[in-house]
């Protein structure tokens, strides 16, 4: 991986970083919003 990553020029790789964070990002929003619905359930079913 790390020596395909190296063939990419500079703004291929900075394609490549902002898709990840974007990636990122966003499982993370996921998994926030997912840990939040299941205190509310937890509550709500209390």
């Amino acid at each position: 991986m790390r020596k395909a990553i190296a063939r990419l020029d500079a703004e291929q790789r900075a394609q490549l970083l902002y898709l990840a964070d974007l990636g990122t990002a966003m499982f993370t929003s996921a998994l926030v919003v997912c840990s939040l619905k299941a205190i509310v359930d937890l509550f709500a079913a209390g």
